[in-house]
């Protein structure tokens, strides 16, 4: 899923005296009214819209609609796993140091796993990270801090944004077939989770 924002056209204005010359009005860093559409980072259902004041590449606010929110809401277990199954995408609920603590049916066929070898387990063992074979093990080695899902999960439990349809290149680990896989990821929080949902692999 792609994460579309659109920003409504606007007429550029003629060159003013304020205007430096060659420049139009609209080429100036300053977006104020300009508008954006705001859309679900889960569902992609539109949430309004909000007015720009900066660069467009710094502005851009992602959000969760309410009833993507509500569904993320742990209701007794089974509720809340009979929703991640109807995910037709796979979606791993993590904590914050990236454990698995729920997956859905969509990511155990993607891992080839059954849910015991991926509940309660590190995020790189699930995914046979090559890095997580080391000693140290996952999270605990000098690249894991350059690992672009923990690097996302950790910064939307830090500041609550989703981060959405980020390439993470994955060393995987097959001693006769060593191989390198890119996950499109997009995490979301809830509570006190992270919804991980792989997008695309490439």
């Amino acid at each position: 899923m792609l994460l579309k924002v659109y920003r409504a056209a606007m007429p550029c204005r003629e060159e003013t005296e304020e205007t430096p010359r060659g420049q139009r009005s609209c080429d100036r860093v300053s977006l104020k009214g300009w508008t954006m559409k705001r859309v679900c980072a889960w569902c992609t259902k539109e949430m309004g819209a909000v007015e720009g004041s900066s660069h467009p590449d710094t502005e851009i606010s992602h959000g969760i609609c309410g009833s993507c929110a509500d569904n993320f809401t742990f209701q007794q277990g089974v509720p809340f796993q009979r929703y991640l199954d109807s995910i037709p995408v796979p979606v791993l609920a993590v904590d914050r140091f990236v454990v698995v603590k729920a997956v859905n049916r969509k990511a155990c066929d993607m891992l080839g796993k059954d849910p015991r070898e991926i509940v309660q387990h590190l995020g790189g063992n699930v995914f046979e990270c090559a890095h997580a074979r080391l000693p140290e093990g996952c999270g605990r080695t000098i690249h894991c801090s350059g690992c672009v899902i923990r690097k996302s999960v950790t910064r939307t439990f830090e500041t609550g944004e989703p981060q959405i349809s980020v390439p993470a290149t994955l060393r995987r680990t097959d001693p006769d077939h060593p191989s390198a896989v890119v996950l499109f990821i997009t995490t979301v929080k809830s509570g006190d989770m992270v919804m991980l949902r792989v997008d695309r692999i490439e």
